[in-house]
């Protein structure tokens, strides 16, 4: 139903398109409009009209789009050859039945009864033909583009999503391990931190199953998750290292990417921590209307990580891409060694208050 109701629309817009074409040259010259008078003006216009689809439909997708340049020219100037030669036909036509008629010799002169029908004049009807089709060209070669430019952009959608996807199905498997074993040693001590880890365990579980399949998710939940996840590393952390982590959201809240802040905060706790040296890591999010700073900072552990490779198997090289593929030049990221600690900033401008659901 909605394929019939396009294919409509197009021929609706292809019909007005043609009345417009017709129309122009007299609106612009300010003249009267007047409908095809003889045979041949409907012949003329039935050529142009037939040509441009040809050049539309056949010549384009099957020799300029694949860049075989001469046999589209050489279709192009056999259509206007064919033009000038069927107008200064019908102008000869014309001239003999007009001087037969008349009574005169038809070989006499023909440039008087061409003054007549200056609109059949074979330049003239080969420059409108080849203007026409220099249109139909321009429009087809824009569709392409538009055409090319949205599966170029659903292809990165889709691979966005199944880089998400990856991500929530590999979202270090260690961390779960791990925080498990914490709540195991809880669980055997009878300490009364067990059930607020189990419930924060099943928090994030919960998030990741089911809110982040939404394109965009309320930053407070984000921001609700990687505390969460901050809150069970501290679990199996030892008291050498400590975890500084503070929120301001501001007023009102925003929507963010699921999973978007996660593999910063996550490279800190995988690259920042050594017992015997102890040290601080912090995470920072605030907020300043449609403005999102994260600042990380973790200690620096031999060497600078190398976040073409973590984390998680997805690497920082994929949430960067992640970042430019869907905020562009709205998002500012540095990296690098400061003094003795490896820091983050992200800066972004979050998107429209606007959850959406698929």
């Amino acid at each position: 139903m909605m394929q019939a109701s396009k294919t409509i629309q197009r021929i609706a817009l292809h019909i007005g398109g043609w009345i417009l074409l017709y129309l122009l040259p007299p609106l612009v010259l300010q003249t009267e409009v007047r409908l095809p008078s003889n045979f041949g003006d409907y012949m003329y216009w039935i050529i142009v009209i037939v040509f441009f689809y040809i050049n539309y439909l056949w010549l384009i997708p099957h020799y300029l789009s694949r860049r075989k340049f001469i046999p589209y020219f050489l279709s192009i100037f056999l259509m206007l050859v064919i033009t000038y030669s069927a107008n200064e036909l019908y102008i000869r036509h014309v001239h003999r039945v007009e001087a037969a008629r008349r009574g005169d010799d038809v070989h006499r002169n023909d440039d008087q009864p061409r003054r007549r029908y200056p609109r059949f004049r074979g330049y003239n009807s080969a420059l409108f033909c080849f203007a026409v089709l220099a249109l139909g060209t321009s429009i087809r070669v824009t569709e392409s583009w538009y055409e090319n430019e949205k599966q170029k952009k659903e292809m990165e959608n889709q691979k966005l999503g199944a880089e998400l996807s990856l991500l929530k199905s590999q979202i270090n498997p260690h961390f779960f391990f791990n925080t498990l074993n914490s709540i195991y040693s809880l669980a055997i001590i009878k300490s009364k931190r067990t059930p607020e880890a189990v419930l924060k365990l099943s928090e994030i579980m919960r998030y990741i199953i089911y809110d982040t399949e939404r394109k965009l998710v309320p930053l407070s939940k984000e921001i609700e998750y990687i505390a969460n996840y901050i809150e069970l590393q501290r679990l199996r952390l030892p008291e050498e290292i400590k975890v500084k982590f503070k929120t301001d959201l501001g007023e009102g809240d925003a929507v963010i990417e699921p999973l978007l802040l996660l593999p910063f905060v996550e490279n800190a706790f995988k690259h920042g921590i050594e017992v015997e040296k102890g040290g601080i890591i912090t995470v920072s999010v605030t907020r300043k209307g449609n403005k999102l700073h994260l600042h990380v900072e973790n200690p620096l552990v031999d060497e600078v990580p190398d976040y073409q490779n973590g984390p998680s198997g997805i690497g920082m090289k994929n949430t960067i891409k992640r970042l430019k593929l869907l905020y562009e030049a709205n998002f500012t990221l540095s990296t690098g060694p400061v003094h003795t600690n490896y820091v983050v900033d992200l800066v972004l401008k979050l998107k429209e208050n606007e959850v959406s659901d698929s």
